[in-house]
This record gives C-alpha cells, sequence and structure tokens, in this order.
C-alpha cells in the first residue's frame, strides 16, 4: 500500500516536471535523473533505496524550485516524507 502511494507521487512529480518551462531545462534534467534513479529502485524490488544521495538531491531540489514552482515543491516535500516514513 505504501508503495502505491510512492509511486503515485513519483508519477504526479514526473507531471509537474513536464510543466517547467525551457528557463528550467539543466534543474529539471538533474531533478529527472533523481527521479528516474527513484524509480528504477521502486521497480526493482519494492523499495530498496538506501543511497543517502537521493534524498541529499530530493531536498537540493526542494531549495531550488520552492520559490518558482509550488506545487512541484509541495510534491517533493510529500515524496521525502514518504520515503522518511518508510526509514530511507
Amino acid at each position: 500500500m505504501q508503495i502505491d502511494k510512492l509511486r503515485a507521487t513519483v508519477t504526479e512529480l514526473e507531471h509537474q516536471l513536464e510543466l517547467l518551462g525551457p528557463a528550467d531545462a539543466a534543474s529539471r534534467q538533474a531533478l529527472q535523473d533523481t527521479v528516474a534513479q527513484l524509480r528504477a529502485a521502486l521497480d526493482e524490488s519494492g523499495v530498496k533505496v538506501s543511497q543517502p544521495t537521493l534524498m541529499a538531491r530530493l531536498t537540493e531540489s526542494v531549495e531550488q524550485f520552492e520559490v518558482s514552482h509550488p506545487t512541484l515543491t509541495g510534491v517533493l516535500g510529500r515524496l521525502i516524507d514518504m520515503l522518511g516514513q518508510m526509514g530511507i
């Protein structure tokens, strides 16, 4: 159940990334790479994400987008909270 919510949140995040304008291309690509890494970890084994760098990148993305893209930041925050509740 928790994994399904996590996957749904990742999908929502991917949708929000599609809405970013061309001015955010570099930041968007970095976040897309992080999301792809998370998606791969979810698809491989349910949730086997134990990479501290993944959480650090997500947190860094929140800081980058919090002013310019509050909806995206909200989704990132939920994702970080879910991963934290799962002990990741």
